[in-house]
């Protein structure tokens, strides 16, 4: 199956924010960094009480290891909002939104954009994600193509998911 398409500044914005909100590897970066540097701060509070017997520097980390466990959610929200802005406004490069051609073969995904041409595997395939406007396909763990649905026509777009669910062996 070979389906040919644009993206505009919203679909990429939104792939963005999708494969930051919900790509695995991201995702167990973040809670790496929200709950080990919270515990961190928290257990240099604990040695510097223990080892040093001082209280006021203790105190200090470990009241700093429960203000950085609570907000650091909202900074990375706030993080991502501004990532997505700093893209809508530099506008990418033009190539982002030239035409591109997605090809469904036996051997996998094949994506022809800008004079580039990209092949990945069905093995590599590792999921696809269904919003009403638009599909994610994941490739190695981490959302990288997007399908919006109003470019595509929604029957093309109904068949290249399944073609896709069924060639990767992902349950329809």
């Amino acid at each position: 199956m070979e389906v040919e398409f644009a993206l505009d500044e919203t679909d990429l914005v939104a792939l963005a924010r999708h494969h930051m909100e919900h790509s695995p590897g991201i995702r167990r970066r973040y809670r790496i960094r929200w709950i080990g540097a919270s515990l961190g701060i928290g257990l240099m509070g604990v040695l510097l009480y223990t080892y040093l017997s001082l209280k006021a520097p203790a105190l200090y980390l470990g009241a700093f290891a429960a203000f950085f466990l609570v907000l650091y959610p909202y900074y990375y929200r706030w993080l991502v909002g501004r990532t997505m802005r700093k893209i809508v406004t530099a506008r990418l490069n033009p190539e982002a939104f030239a035409a591109r051609t997605l090809r469904a073969t036996p051997e996998g995904l094949e994506l022809v954009s800008a004079g580039s041409k990209t092949a990945k595997t069905w093995d590599r395939i590792s999921g696809i994600d269904v919003t009403p406007d638009r599909a994610f396909v994941a490739i190695d763990g981490e959302y990288a193509v997007v399908l919006p649905r109003l470019r595509l026509g929604d029957e093309t777009y109904q068949r290249l998911i399944e073609t896709i669910r069924r060639s990767a062996n992902f349950p329809l």
